[in-house]
């Protein structure tokens, strides 16, 4: 995947009607960034340590925590990790903000196992991730840390160097209690941290249809549907000639088919992403990038989409982009907004491969 350049190129459609804000539950577009479209609202860790709340119409911010650093979930309410400094402990420190103000209303601290520490951001070496799902008058807040042990001479066979640990524990969002908390050493990753921050897996469901993607590698790409109720199947709608694979929206309800197309670089992206709606096949828009895919969903009259930290030259000078999340008008090519967000993985040096 080359990543010379992230210049964009939207080709311009024809579109009658934009697609409506998405009904869905809040979803991790990456870690750091939590999307409650319903509530037309991005909650989004800032390099910083604060946490914003950005209008997803406008990109607006519309109010800044430094209450906590990282959004793990939302809906009224927002549940966010705070960073624990000058280094991160065995207490996993939590603050409940109010979704609307921003406003800290809840304390808590969830006490994990010995080993495991609470990072914010990767180290070279570790890596802590949580999540939190409202369930009744509680979040269910799950986390998962995973240890690579770092030594000067290669590990003999069947040697455990990597050490995994998960748990989970309840908040009551009426006493700011965790009711009930476990956690330990496992042999594998779990699946919902094999798929964390990753769109949803096929058949994918969208008003009423239920579809996966066949084909592509660089050959025709058919999206197979059936109805999600019956599951009589309906037409096959191929998405492209010579595509390389499909990716849905994090809300299921557009995919994207990747090609090929370009050279590479600002005039001559390498990459097309061509955009559809999965219930009724409607093409909603097409995109050129540097890169093949990116996390993205479309919100009103735009679509928005991660842009990862990238360089590219512009003459003879050097330009360097932060992570940002970044918001197209999908009827002009207008940028409408981006903002910055803080990379959690570790950006620093590694040791030599074995």
């Amino acid at each position: 995947m080359r990543r010379i350049s992230l210049v964009l190129i939207l080709v311009l459609l024809p579109i009658a009607v934009f697609a409506a804000p998405p009904a869905s539950v809040p979803f991790v577009l990456r870690p750091g960034a939590v999307i409650d479209a319903a509530r037309g609202t991005a909650y989004t860790a800032k390099p910083n340590g604060t946490i914003d709340a950005v209008d997803l119409a406008g990109g607006r911010t519309l109010w800044t925590s430094a209450d906590a650093a990282v959004p793990l979930g939302a809906d009224d309410l927002v549940v966010a990790q705070v960073e624990e400094k000058p280094q991160p402990t065995q207490r996993f420190l939590i603050a409940v903000l109010d979704a609307a103000s921003g406003r800290k209303l809840i304390d808590a601290t969830i006490t994990l196992p010995a080993g495991v520490q609470a990072l914010v951001a990767d180290d070279k070496d570790k890596s802590f991730r949580a999540t939190a799902e409202r369930d009744g008058a509680t979040f269910l807040i799950s986390w998962f840390y995973q240890e690579m042990e770092e030594r000067g001479i290669p590990p003999k066979f069947g040697e455990q160097t990597i050490h995994l640990f998960a748990g989970s524990a309840r908040l009551s969002t009426q006493t700011g209690k965790i009711i009930a908390a476990d956690g330990g050493p496992i042999t594998g990753v779990p699946g919902r941290w094999q798929r964390y921050a990753t769109p949803p897996a096929p058949p994918w469901h969208s008003g009423g249809v239920s579809a996966r993607p066949v084909g592509g590698r660089g050959g025709p790409l058919t999206l197979k549907k059936n109805d999600a109720a019956s599951g009589a199947a309906l037409p096959d709608q191929q998405l492209s000639a010579q595509a390389l694979f499909a990716a849905p929206s994090f809300d299921q309800r557009h995919v994207l088919a990747s090609e090929r197309v370009g050279q590479g670089g600002p005039d001559d992206p390498e990459y097309r992403w061509a955009i559809f709606a999965i219930d009724t096949g409607a093409r909603v828009t097409e995109l050129r990038r540097d890169v093949s895919a990116a996390p993205f969903f479309v919100f009103g009259d735009s679509v928005v989409f991660e842009s990862r930290a990238h360089g590219y030259l512009r003459g003879s000078v050097s330009v360097n982009e932060p992570l940002q999340i970044q918001a197209v008008r999908l009827s002009t090519g207008v940028p409408k907004w981006s903002v910055d967000l803080r990379d959690l993985s570790y950006q620093g040096t590694r040791p030599p491969a074995r």
